[in-house]
Parts: structure tokens; sequence; C-alpha cells
């Protein structure tokens, strides 16, 4: 579902789909079909997921085992769900523009935006981490070196990635001229990497973290 709908929402961005929606006959100056692409539109689709998804969340309230009678409702009903869904995000493409709508569901965008990446990369860390002690303990264990190869291999491998995609991010979102603000958030996060890094691998930190 999620999948489904960060596709439709990626549509609605390009050229193609903007141009294919001028020749929609009842589309004519129609202000519906105006919030029916670029960047109104994934706002909107965005907004009717959220609202699906706090709707079932509300309905789950108390719920801590499958065998609670609305358990089946989380479980099950897909087909219902989706029209429920497809429902919401059509009302939703109604909301006029007049309303504020966009100005405000961007604030929402940024903070939620915000929390998930902050929650992703806490995970991401943890991950990390307990994957580098499974294979150290593995190593210390086993005596085998092919553990600490993975290790030394894959620390390469994400360093290089990291690196492509700092590389990338220069050569896609910033010019030769202007652009300060991106050149900036972009160096700044490079600059932090550089600097955890570091930390990480000194003795004092490697001492705190093994107690």
């Amino acid at each position: 579902m999620l999948l489904l709908t960060t596709i439709v929402g990626w549509l609605m961005t390009t050229d193609w789909v903007q141009t294919k929606m001028k020749d929609v006959p009842f589309c004519s100056g129609a202000a519906v079909c105006e919030n029916a692409v670029g960047y109104l539109a994934v706002y909107r689709i965005m907004f009717a997921l959220t609202a699906f998804f706090v709707l079932f969340c509300l309905m789950m309230i108390g719920v801590k085992t499958s065998n609670d009678g609305r358990a089946a409702i989380q479980n099950g009903f897909w087909g219902i769900k989706y029209l429920v869904l497809i429902g919401i995000t059509v009302g939703a493409f109604f909301i006029p523009e007049d309303s504020s709508f966009g100005e405000v569901w961007k604030y929402f965008g940024l903070i939620g935006g915000f929390l998930f990446i902050l929650i992703q990369l806490i995970l991401l860390i943890d991950f990390a981490h307990s994957w580098a002690e499974n294979w150290v303990e593995n190593m210390e264990e086993t005596g085998s070196k092919w553990y600490y190869c993975g290790l030394v291999f894959f620390t390469i491998f994400n360093y290089l990635a990291a690196l492509t995609a700092i590389v990338l991010f220069y050569v896609y979102y910033t010019q030769s001229q202007g652009c300060h603000l991106h050149k900036f958030y972009i160096s700044f996060n490079l600059i932090l990497c550089v600097i955890m890094s570091v930390l990480s691998i000194l003795p004092k930190v490697q001492e705190c973290m093994y107690y």
C-alpha cells in the first residue's frame, strides 16, 4: 500500500502525466485537475494516506492480541481498505487550494519527514552496531578471519557508497553559481560524517561503548 501510493505520487510529478491531464476533456480549466498533478497532487495523496492510517490507528486503540475482534480489521478486509483509501484520496483532490491546504500541509510534511528520517537513522545505527558486534563476537569465538574480512569489506563499501552519494548530490542538486544553501547542507553533512567516524574509533569512546 505504501509502495503503490509512493509510485502514484511520483507519477503525478512527471511531465508525461501533466501533459496527458491537459488532454482530458473535463479537465479544461477545472481546479480539481490543476490539483491533480505536480507537488500538490503528492501532498493530497499523502494527506489521504495519513488520514487512512490515523483512522486505523484510532480503531486499533486497546487491541493487544489477535484474539480481539477488531484485530480482524487490521489483518484482513484488504479490498475494503483499498476502496476506503481510494475514496479518501479522491476526496482530498476536491479540497480547494484557496484554503491554504498546500501551505499548511507542507509544514506537516516537514515535521513528519524530519521525525521519520530521525527514526530511520536510529534504527540504521542500531542495526549497524548490532551487525558489527555480532560478527566481532563470532570472529573471537571461532577464530575465523572471514568475519574480520567481511567487516572491513562492508565498512569500505559503505564509505564508498556514502562518498558516491555526496558527489552525486553536488552534481545533481547544486550548480557552479548559486545553490549556496544546498552546498552548505551537503558539506555540513559530509563534515559531520567525518567527525563522527573519527570519534567512533577513539579509545575513550570505544571504552565507554564497551562498558
